[in-house]
Formats: C-alpha cells, sequence, structure tokens
C-alpha cells in the first residue's frame, strides 16, 4: 500500500505560526497588559454608586482638603477613628474618612482600630491624649509630632489646641418622637470632622460678638442664633456677647459683629461703635444685621444700612392674587459674588414673613470714595411684591406697594480692592424666620456657610455639604402640598364615603 500524502488545508495558518509579526504582536499584548495592571496597583479610582452619593465627602470637605492651609503643612494631620465595629453605619463612616485619605494629597493620616478587640492600642491612645474609652471616639491631631503625649494641664503655648477630640455621639442627629424616643435621622460624620480638622489645624479660634439687649436674642433665647452657631463653629469662630452701651469701642479681637431681630432701636453712641468698626481700615471684619419685617421702629439703624446703600422698605413681601396674606416666598439665588457662583439661578423656599430692600446709594461719587458695593444675594420671584400697608386683606396697588422681583438679602463690600484681607462686608437679611433650625433647608443652610466662609477670609471653606439623612425625606413645594392637602381633606373623605354608601345599598336589597 502506496504512502498518500495528505495536503495542507490551511497553509496560511501555517505561515502565521512561523511569522515574526505575529510573535511581536504577542510581546506586545504582553507588555500593555503588564503595564495596565502596574498603573491600575498604584493609580486607581473609586466611584460612588448609590444614588444619594451617601459614600462621597461634600463639595465644602473637598475644598478644605485642597485648600493652602492643607497643602502647605509639613506634617500631615492624624486621624484615629477609635469605633467598634458593631457600631450602626461603621462601614459607611470608615469609607467617608477613607476619602479623606485619598482627597487629601498625603496630608491626613487615617487610622482605624476596636478598642474592644485592641485594648494594647486603646491603652497607648490613651495615655497619649488622656481619654478613656467608655465610648466611641475620633480624635484629630494637627500637632507637628502627633506620638508626644498632651499635658494634663493648659498652658499658654500648650500644642492641646491643635487636638480635637470627637464623641462618636456627635456623629449622629436625632430626632425626637411623639412617644419621647430617639430616631436617628442624619449621619454628620463629614461636617463633624470637617469642622475639627480646621479647628485643629487653626488653633486659636476667631471672634465675633452679639450685641444683646435689643431685644430679639439673648443668652436666654438663642434660638435664633442655632444655625449660625453652628455654621461659624465649623469655620472655627466663637460667639461671644456684647452690650454696647457704655463701650467706648468694640474689642481689638473683634473680626464681626451680629445684630440679629433687633426689637429696640440703638442710640447716637451704639451706632458711632458700629460705624467706627465699619471705617476700621485695616483687617477684615464683617456685620451681619437680620431685620423682622414685623418691627420697623428702627430709624438709626436703618439710617445706617442707607448710608451704606441698603435701603429697607419696611414691607412684607407678599403674594400676588391672595385675599389672605401668604408669606412662604419662592426665591431665587442670583448672579451676584463669584463665591456663590455654584448656587447661580438655583431656587429655596422661604417661609414666614420677610422685608425686602432697595439698592442705592444717596451719593453715587460717595460710594465710589469709600468703595462701597452692593449685591442682592436672594430675589423673591415676579409673582411677589411689597405689601406697604398694613391691612387684613392685601391687594397689590401699583401706586403704593413695590413690584417684584425683590430682594431679601444684599451684601455690602467696603475696600478690598487691592487687598482682601482689609474688606468689610455689611449682610442683611430680611426674614429671621429663616436663621431658625427647624425651617432652614439644605441649600439655604449651604448658602449661608459660603457666605459666611467668604466674609471670614475663608471662601476656599465655602460650597455644598453631602448627603446626611439616614431616612427618606419629600419636599413638596407650595403647589404639591396644595394638592396633598386636597386629596387627604376632601378626596379621600368622599371616596371613602362613596364606598361606604355602595355597602349599605347592596346590604339593603
Amino acid at each position: 500500500m502506496s504512502h498518500q500524502q495528505i495536503p495542507d488545508i490551511n497553509p496560511a495558518a501555517r505561515r502565521i505560526k512561523g511569522s515574526p509579526l505575529a510573535w511581536l504582536n504577542l510581546i506586545l499584548l504582553s507588555i500593555t497588559v503588564l503595564a495596565c495592571n502596574y498603573i491600575a496597583c498604584h493609580e486607581y479610582g473609586r466611584k460612588d454608586l448609590t444614588e444619594e452619593e451617601r459614600y462621597t465627602i461634600s463639595e465644602r470637605t473637598m475644598n478644605v482638603l485642597q485648600s493652602q492651609r492643607i497643602r502647605n503643612r509639613e506634617t500631615p494631620i492624624r486621624v484615629i477613628f477609635a469605633f467598634k465595629k458593631s457600631t450602626p453605619n461603621y462601614a459607611r463612616m470608615r469609607s467617608l474618612l477613607e476619602e479623606y485619605v485619598r482627597h487629601g494629597g498625603g496630608k491626613i493620616e487615617l487610622e482605624c482600630f476596636d478598642p474592644i478587640r485592641q485594648p494594647n492600642r486603646a491603652r497607648e491612645i490613651s495615655q497619649i491624649y488622656g481619654v478613656d474609652f467608655k465610648q466611641d471616639l475620633c480624635v484629630i491631631d494637627a500637632r507637628k509630632d502627633s506620638t508626644v503625649s498632651l499635658k494634663t494641664f493648659e498652658e499658654e503655648k500648650s500644642d492641646r489646641k491643635h487636638v480635637r477630640i470627637r464623641p462618636g455621639t456627635s456623629f449622629v442627629k436625632y430626632e425626637t418622637l411623639p412617644d419621647e424616643s430617639r430616631r436617628a435621622v442624619a449621619l454628620m460624620m463629614d461636617e463633624v470632622v470637617c469642622s475639627a480638622i480646621t479647628e485643629a489645624v487653626e488653633g486659636d479660634m476667631r471672634r465675633m460678638y452679639v450685641v444683646e439687649g435689643k431685644g430679639g436674642v439673648s443668652r436666654d433665647d438663642q434660638s435664633l442664633l442655632e444655625n449660625i452657631g453652628r455654621i461659624v463653629s465649623s469655620l472655627n469662630i466663637q460667639l461671644s456677647w456684647v452690650t454696647l452701651a457704655g463701650l467706648e469701642t468694640l474689642p481689638t479681637d473683634a473680626e464681626g459683629l451680629l445684630i440679629v431681630s433687633p426689637q429696640v432701636d440703638f442710640t447716637d453712641d451704639e451706632v458711632r461703635i458700629v460705624r467706627e468698626f465699619w471705617e476700621r481700615e485695616q483687617g477684615r471684619r464683617c456685620i451681619f444685621v437680620a431685620l423682622d419685617p414685623t418691627n420697623t421702629r428702627l430709624p438709626r439703624l436703618y439710617r445706617f444700612l442707607r448710608e451704606q446703600g441698603v435701603r429697607p422698605n419696611s414691607d412684607r413681601v407678599l403674594l400676588r392674587d391672595r385675599r389672605r396674606a401668604y408669606y412662604d416666598i419662592t426665591a431665587v439665588f442670583p448672579k451676584s459674588l463669584d463665591c456663590t457662583k455654584r448656587f447661580w439661578n438655583s431656587t429655596t423656599h422661604v417661609e414666614g414673613q420677610s422685608m425686602s430692600f432697595t439698592l442705592e446709594y444717596g451719593d453715587e461719587n460717595e460710594a465710589t470714595l469709600r468703595k462701597l458695593n452692593s449685591y442682592p444675594i436672594l430675589m423673591s420671584t415676579s409673582e411677589y411684591y411689597g405689601e406697604t400697608r398694613n391691612m387684613l386683606e392685601p391687594r397689590f396697588d401699583p401706586q403704593e406697594d413695590i413690584p417684584g422681583p425683590l430682594c431679601l438679602a444684599s451684601v455690602t463690600t467696603k475696600g478690598g480692592r487691592r487687598n482682601a484681607n482689609d474688606m468689610g462686608t455689611l449682610l442683611v437679611l430680611g426674614n429671621v424666620e429663616m436663621l431658625l433650625r427647624s425651617n432652614a433647608r439644605t441649600e439655604q443652610q449651604d448658602y449661608l456657610h459660603t457666605l459666611w466662609a467668604w466674609m471670614s477670609n475663608r471662601p476656599e471653606y465655602g460650597g455644598k455639604s453631602a448627603n446626611q439623612d439616614l431616612t427618606m425625606k419629600i419636599d413638596l413645594n407650595r403647589h404639591s402640598r396644595s394638592a396633598l392637602e386636597t386629596l387627604t381633606l376632601l378626596v379621600m373623605p368622599l371616596l371613602a364615603l362613596l364606598i361606604a354608601f355602595m355597602i349599605w345599598q347592596t346590604r339593603r336589597h
């Protein structure tokens, strides 16, 4: 039997098998795969896939971590997260702190340990900072040498001012239910840690003074200061009380003055003190004025505001075409200051009575010489107007009332064109109920925080906060609330009555 030669079925495959170009492509592919793996080991990214971005730090925190106060440090900030792993939301809190390290540019160091499972390490931390671990703690240490034990007594040059210790209970916000039980509604981790980092880095707190003795706020009633106090505290600012009567001038350490809901007018000497503080040539100085629309008998204070280009209209901002006074306002954050660019043209809902302002100068040349500039920072929509008459049934009168849109809050700057550190800022708000923490919405708190950061010469500390809610919230506007009330108070009872009538008719027959 002769040997039969088998023909070559695919000669092209044999040529490729022995081709040098095929081997070169294989080698290049291997090098590409190895290079991609090597790069991925050193450069990687994380993506928060949750709808509310619950594992992402806020824009405000990003600004703080990228500020020169953090990036110019020689030594990193040490964050010690001493929480039990069984703590609710432990994974979320640790993930947020890891984001601090990732965006900190090497200036944030994180140590996480369980004081129950690691008692030796807990003992070492306790000896350094003089704390016990009866509860969860978070330590922020911004000293140059974080391994040195803190002294148990205060000294003028002590490094204790660069250490902040926050208990675990401060990381969660609770609300009291009707049965007097408490429910966790928000995780304050990002806000508390970011504020503690700011305080630890700067050490000494800056000071602003609240005017007392004029009604509105006092040491016994600080409800209107609760929201502002939380904002300025996160900027390492301390609020103190001051009585202008009998003073010659404000303390030299005053960087700001707060006049909140005054019910009694200022005297000539008190206005002189405020004007002297405003006219200082050196240093950053800010004045915050929140006016109560129900009290317009403040001629001397109003005169001072008019001198700065802000004229209170002594009106009530109401919705047109309503038989009864409707005070809730749909407002807009207008294009004005560059620091608020993140909020431009966004809307918010303002509750309570509001007063409008007119931004004008009696003498434009004098305003130019004094380097005064005024900007609206909160405007109503055109469907609102300023009611100048105190009537039970308001009605828009184009001859007497002020048509919208209206300025609800304004900022006036003095100087600062060449040096931002020598600038005065005057913020005037025509709604005091907006300051109540129960009424202030998230966007309003972020907006005020951004303005306060800019007024205190920390514009990089502004921005929006992170989503901190642990519960579901439904935010309804005026029309949605009206439709819901109609549905629950009218439609649903009538529907139940109709069903009951049909059942009664069926059983009757």
